[in-house]
Parts: C-alpha cells; structure tokens; sequence
C-alpha cells in the first residue's frame, strides 16, 4: 500500500480510501489548482488561462461534476497561438448525446497533423474514460483535408478537469468540460463537451 500523496501544483491529495474533510466541497473560494501540470494527452499543448474568454465559467469550477473543490483549467495552444482552426465530428445518432465525437485543433491556418483534443472513443462501450499517456496527432486523408478546410472554425478553446480527493496520478480524472469562444462570439462560451469521466 502507498504511502505517497500525489501532489499537483499547490496540492497535494489525500491517499486513497482516506477520508477526506466534507468542508473541501464547500469552499469560500473555488479556484483551479495552481501551477498544475494538465493530464499527458495535453503535454506541451495548453498554457493556463488569463483572459481567455473560452476559459471564464470554465475557471468558476461549477463544471465539476461532483462537487469537488479539486479542479485544473487550460487554454489549449497550437504553436504558440490560443485562437486555433478547430474541427467537429458531430454524432450521426443523436442517442449519443450532444458531445462531438472528434475535436481536432491546429494553428490558425496550418497545413499537416490535428491535435486530438476529445475522442469519444477514448470512453469504453459504458462510458468509462481513459486518457492517452501522450498527445495525439491525426493526419486527415486528402479529401477530409480539403473538406475540413473549409469546415474549420477560428476559436479558442479551454479545457477543465476535476479531479477525485484521492487522485494518484495526473490523468485520473473524474470530470472534464471543454468550452470554446469562437471568433467574433458574444454571450457565453460555448460548451462542447461537459461529461463525467470515472
């Protein structure tokens, strides 16, 4: 059994199966963690948010879906640039609920790979999540490239996850919300995906 706490940014979690206080779920002051590292899959891909106004409910923390005061939020980058060509694959069955199943992310104007931002198939048959250890990169054939040209709309985009009172490692999440601004947005940001991840 550990006895190591994993420790993210300014926190550090309690082991699991501790008990953990039931005032955490009532703080004065919601707020990510700070100087927190984002799960693998986003690895040299996000930069924590200052005005980003995809990020601004999002940073509230009322995404979390449990209720936990233990939250990280994220501006996704492509090259340096937070307005990026984002790219849906909506559901063809409208049983599968709102999410897109695919969104795709590059530098604004950029030719080549898509980062992988949500892939429904990353969630098992009972809706169960699992985070790849590393990004992803998805190079689209010819005609899906041509096509997503002109498909591909200019926003920024935020990503948040909660994580668990015992979390043991970084990508062991139990929430995650992404939220975007297009270009030339007014009102709130728009919610891409918001579904439990445990």
């Amino acid at each position: 059994m550990t006895t190591a706490r994993f420790r993210l940014g300014n926190h550090e979690f309690c082991l699991p199966g501790e008990r953990a206080p039931l005032s955490r779920l009532k703080p004065k002051e919601r707020a990510p963690i700070a100087g927190a590292q984002p799960p693998t899959f986003l690895t040299g891909c996000v930069r924590e948010p200052t005005t980003s106004q995809s990020a601004q409910e999002l940073l509230k923390g009322e995404f979390c879906g449990h209720g936990e005061p233990t939250f990280t939020v994220f501006d996704i980058v492509c090259d340096g640039h937070e307005e990026l060509d984002v790219l849906l694959w909506m559901p063809e069955n409208e049983d599968d609920g709102p999410d897109p199943d695919l969104i795709l992310a590059r530098a604004p104007g950029a030719h080549g790979p898509w980062l992988v931002v949500f892939d429904r198939a990353w969630c098992d048959e009972a809706g169960v999540g699992r985070l790849p250890e590393s990004p992803q990169w998805r190079t689209l054939d010819h005609e899906t490239e041509a096509q997503a040209g002109e498909a591909a709309e200019r926003a920024s985009l935020s990503i948040g996850f909660e994580y668990p009172c015992d979390a043991d490692g970084i990508n062991v999440i139990t929430w995650l919300a992404i939220h975007a601004w297009p270009r030339d947005h007014s009102g709130a940001p728009v919610v891409l995906v918001d579904r439990e991840w445990a």
